[in-house]
């Protein structure tokens, strides 16, 4: 890693959505997993009466710790998903962690590990860049845009999925490839939708495959992910094929605000 390439968020470049309480009210339809659009902005992420990132860690430590995870029979994935709609973007809480790095389409920054049950991360989107296709290994991921927006594509699942040798670095700036020679059947879109600062979203691999895109090409993007339980390696497709292969092991970027990439 290049000291050169490693740029910690900026709070002037702050777009002005994100210091507003945008809403989408996930945990009232996470069984169908389609999000509301946003409510108008009502309150400053300054209010002492809203949750810092601090108190919001420890109230999913709280709700998780006992259990294993989503998994668990006793736990309510809406209840997580309401702790993450009810934190207000705040760059003083997040800001030591949104470390950047151009050469790579986004950077995974671990927060807190849950104890091995899991894991709250930042990811820093550089402008105009996207994750591959993929899925999440059985974990839950809870999304929540800090700031900018981020696009989420959502894909059924192949009939079929097909794996090839070869392995890639989930992180990696995505060029879009030629398909395959030997052909194979397109991924079918089932939603596109364009989250804005304090949004949140949930998927699962039960839902379907997904993609996660930066469409600006002025500014970087940031957001706040939960995966219960973690996960080392998922399977990335190819969107004109629907071909897989493994993600390799998904490593971070920094941990606690210090960085560990390589």
């Amino acid at each position: 890693m290049h000291s050169d390439q490693i740029k910690q968020f900026d709070p002037s470049s702050l777009s002005s959505s994100s210091s507003s309480s945008l809403t989408a009210p996930v945990s009232a339809l996470v069984s169908e997993a389609v999000p509301s659009p946003p409510l108008s902005p009502s309150s400053s992420s300054s209010s002492p009466n809203e949750p810092s990132l601090t108190s919001l860690i420890s109230d999913i430590h709280k709700v998780l710790g006992p259990d294993q995870g989503l998994d668990s029979k006793n736990i309510d994935a809406g209840e997580i998903i309401r702790l993450m709609e009810q934190y207000s973007s705040n760059s003083k809480d997040w800001a030591k962690y949104a470390m950047f790095d151009h050469s790579r389409a986004y950077t995974r920054n671990l927060i807190d590990d849950g104890n091995g049950k899991f894991n709250l991360m930042i990811l820093a989107w550089s402008k105009n860049q996207q994750s591959p296709i993929h899925n999440h290994s059985g974990s839950h991921c809870i999304m929540k845009i800090l700031d900018g927006e981020l696009q989420e594509t959502l894909y059924d699942w192949p009939n079929r999925v097909e794996e090839s040798g070869e392995s890639a670095d989930i992180t990696a700036a995505v060029v879009e490839s030629k398909p395959s020679i030997d052909g194979g059947v397109p991924l079918n879109v089932s939603r596109d939708t364009m989250y804005h600062a304090n949004q949140v979203t949930y998927v699962h691999d039960s839902i379907g495959l997904h993609r996660i895109k930066n469409p600006s090409q002025q500014q970087g993007a940031v957001s706040l992910h939960l995966y219960t339980p973690p996960y080392q390696l998922c399977k990335t497709f190819e969107e004109k094929t629907g071909k897989a292969r493994s993600s390799g092991v998904c490593t971070f970027y920094s941990v606690k605000g210090t960085p560990v990439c390589d």
